[in-house]
Formats: structure tokens, sequence, C-alpha cells
């Protein structure tokens, strides 16, 4: 019987593993692989968001796809939280609930296994899976905690803040190759250097670009011609020409007020029309309004062809090719050789390891293929070199070095791993000298009788 901690079986006709979720310490999603469906107690909102974005963020098929409630009795629900879940539940229903599992469980029969090196392939795939299991469009969400003040949340999980460009071209990729049709909904415009769309703009005086300005209407008297500010105009007997004398009474009639003029408190200067600045609030970088970048904000519909590669996965021009490592062996084989492994000291009686260094890049650091590829050549060969020739070795989903150890202590695989971890540091403050975002995860697991495949394989995806 499958058991979630922090989980409650919701009973059922259909009878489902459908679990009310009111306890979000400590929880695992791998616990959530074999569950039908999930509901969301609101009460705790920080902690259930938490919770839903790592599910949804998650590359294991049978967990991202996992339908996902949200049950609210009285609290706010943002729209980006709904667009991450299945439906918002005042009471815990079960047709809702039941009708999405089948659905997704009907639509998941059309799936067939795809494996790519390619990070953004990967993330598409997972993108037309989901909206394929759901009938949804990807929209943007006005949202005020956004980079850009808009947010598409599903693919945004898989991109850092900073990433927003990359995130918008890998939709415009799905749309030039006809997986997507984009429906017009807004446009935007952001800072041109970080790409934020938190700005505030401002009328600047046009000689030093101080926005410490004000303005005041210019009158044009009728009799004499004259025109100034009204503060020349000013007395206490009303408005009086500065020029003539005479009352002002009726505008339209002795004047008009034909325009304002603008004057800078801290240069004096004196200006008709003021020009009008953007500054950032992230960098602080200040853009005249015309240079800011404009954004088209479109919905995201899956094509015939987008459905197509939802079931197959996809395979299209300009996708990073695939390049072989001397001395590895590609993902797939590498988990057949982990069964083999885990039967082997299953009779044997003897430990084996099995070790990950995680490369963590953001896209930025990616986008040149070449640089990128020679950097985990020169971390390959350095694994090569020093991991025995019995051990086994891949790279999987450009991010991340797995290596099978047979019979080797947890000690000597441990220290193994630490050194690797620091010579690959070094190796990348070399290379990205000026580019802190960047990190290294180095972790392994004992294999011995009690490991279980799938469990272990789950574990391993989610790196």
């Amino acid at each position: 019987m499958l058991m979630i901690p922090g989980g409650k079986k919701i009973q059922n006709a259909g009878n489902f593993e459908i679990y009310l979720i009111t306890d979000y310490q400590e929880q695992d999603i791998r616990h959530f692989a074999l569950a039908d469906a999930l509901v969301l107690d609101w009460q705790q909102p920080e902690y259930a968001t938490a919770l839903l974005k790592e599910i949804r963020a998650s590359f294991i098929e049978s967990i991202y796809l996992l339908p996902v409630f949200i049950f609210n009795a009285d609290g706010v629900v943002s729209d980006t939280q709904k667009s991450l879940s299945d439906g918002e539940l005042s009471v815990v229903q079960e047709e809702p609930i039941g009708k999405m599992i089948r659905q997704v469980k009907k639509r998941r029969e059309d799936f067939t296994p795809h494996e790519t090196n390619s990070s953004e392939n990967r993330i598409l795939t997972k993108l037309f899976r989901y909206l394929y299991t759901r009938d949804k469009t990807l929209n943007p969400e006005v949202d005020v905690h956004a980079h850009m003040g808009y947010e598409y949340p599903l693919i945004r999980l898989h991109y850092p803040a900073g990433e927003s460009m990359e995130m918008l071209k890998i939709l415009r990729r799905g749309t030039e190759n006809d997986f997507f049709k984009g429906t017009f909904v807004d446009k935007t415009h952001v800072c041109p250097k970080c790409h934020s769309g938190h700005l505030n703009l401002r009328e600047v005086c046009t000689k030093c670009a101080s926005a410490h300005i004000s303005s005041e209407n210019l009158i044009h008297h009728f009799v004499c011609a004259y025109m100034g500010p009204e503060g020349d105009f000013v007395t206490k007997q009303g408005l009086v020409c500065p020029k003539c004398n005479r009352q002002l009474r009726h505008i339209g009639v002795d004047y008009d007020k034909p325009s304002v003029i603008y004057r800078c408190h801290d240069c004096r200067h004196e200006f008709q029309e003021p020009d009008i600045t953007a500054l950032c609030l992230n960098c602080k970088t200040v853009t005249p309004v015309e240079n800011l970048l404009e954004i088209t904000l479109d919905k995201y519909s899956l094509t015939d062809l987008g459905r197509d590669a939802a079931r197959t996965g996809i395979k299209v021009a300009g996708e990073e090719r695939e390049f072989t490592i001397p001395g590895f062996v590609n993902f797939s084989t590498f988990l057949t050789f982990l069964r083999f492994e885990i039967e082997r000291v299953k009779v044997s009686g003897k430990e084996s390891q099995m070790g990950s260094i995680s490369l963590n890049l953001p896209a930025r650091l990616r986008s040149n293929r070449q640089q990128f590829e020679r950097l985990v050549l020169d971390i390959s060969d350095f694994v090569r070199n020093n991991t025995d020739s019995s051990d086994i070795l891949s790279f999987a989903n450009d991010n991340t070095f797995f290596m099978i150890f047979p019979e080797k202590g947890a000690t000597s695989v441990e220290k193994m791993l630490n050194d690797f971890r620091s010579s690959i540091e070094k190796l990348l403050s070399n290379t990205f000298e000026d580019e802190p975002e960047w990190n290294l995860a180095a972790q392994y697991e004992t294999l011995n009788a009690e490991t279980e495949y799938n469990a272990l394989i789950n574990q391993v995806k989610t790196i």
C-alpha cells in the first residue's frame, strides 16, 4: 500500500491513490511517483506553493504530470499558483479529481520514451506533454514578483529570474518550428540591460537629466501679444500682464494658455518638452523610453505537430548536436549497467557505489556550445583518468556526470568525489572568471541488497 508522509488518503469510488497533503515538513516528491493525484491544503500557502513548484519542476514524467489540486476554503490563490495546479477546490470533490486522473492516464498511453542531451528539448518536450495531457494553453500571467512583471509559470521554473530572454527564446523556437500557435495577449517594455519590467518612468530635464522639475502654464495676452509663465502674471489683484499692466479677466477673451513650460530646479534650465527616461529598479540603469526593449507576450497552444512532439519527443533543425565522450556510455546504457550492478551486489553480498556530479550552469553559460563542449570534454578527461577501467561513466542531460564504482567503499568514493569537485571548481573558475552563477553538487548512493532499482532511478532522474 502506498504511504505518503504528511498525506491522508482520500477514499474514492475509483480506488485511485489520491492524497490530501496537510504536513509540508520535509516532503520528498519521489514519494509522489506512484500517486494518482494530490490535493494541497492551502492553509500554509508558502509551503504548498513551494511543493507545487517542486513537483512541476521535476523531469520525472510521473511526477510533473501528476494531477494536483488546491484545497482552499478561504485563502487567496494567485493566477500564477492556479496555473500550476489542476484546479482550486473549496470542497474536496471526487468528480473533478477523478476526471483529471483518467484524462492524464489516457493521454500518457500515447507517449513513447524520449531521451535527449539538449536541455531545451527536454524542457520543450516536458511542456508539450503537460499541455497535451491537460488540453491547456500556456498563458502569460501578471505577477508583481516576476522579473518582467509577467510570468509563464510552468516554463519559468527552469530559468532563473535574469534569464527571461532565454525563456522567451525557447517559446519562440517552439513557434518557429510550428509546435506552438502564438496568439497575442499584450506587450510590455523591459530594461535592455537586465530585462527587468520593474521600471520608474520619469520626466527629466533636457539639459541635466534631473527629475527635479516642475511645470506651469504659459499665458498669451491677446492685447499686447506678451507670452510668459503664469507666475509672471499672478498678483494680489489677480492676473495682470507684466508688459502692459492690464488685468486679465476672462480666458478665451483676454488671454489663453497655449502651452506649458518646464523649469529644472537643479540647473535652472527652462524648456517646453521634457525628456522621458526609465530608471530600472533592478539594476539602476537609466534608459530613454524609446530604447526600452519591447516584448510581445503571446499565449501558446499546441499545433498538430506539437501534439505529435508531445507523443514522441522532438528532434528539430537547430538542436544542439549530441557529442560523444571517449570512455563514457550514453545514459540509457548507464541505466542498464546500473540495473545489472544492483542485481550483482544482491547476489554477491558486496557493496558498490553510484556517484554523480551535477554541473549547474545558467543557460547563458551554455549558449556558447563550442566552449561548453570543450569544458565537458576537459572534465570528462579528468574523471576518466582518475577512475578505474572497471568503473562505468556517463554524462546525461547536459549537466550531470554519473559513475558506478563496483565494489568500492563509501569512504573512498566520497573522497574521490570531493577531489573531483574541488578540481572541477577550479576549472570553472578559470573558464568563467567573471561569472559567479554556477555551482556543483556531488553525491553518492550505496548499492546493496536493500537497493530498489525503481526508487534509485527516480532519484537519479531528479539530479
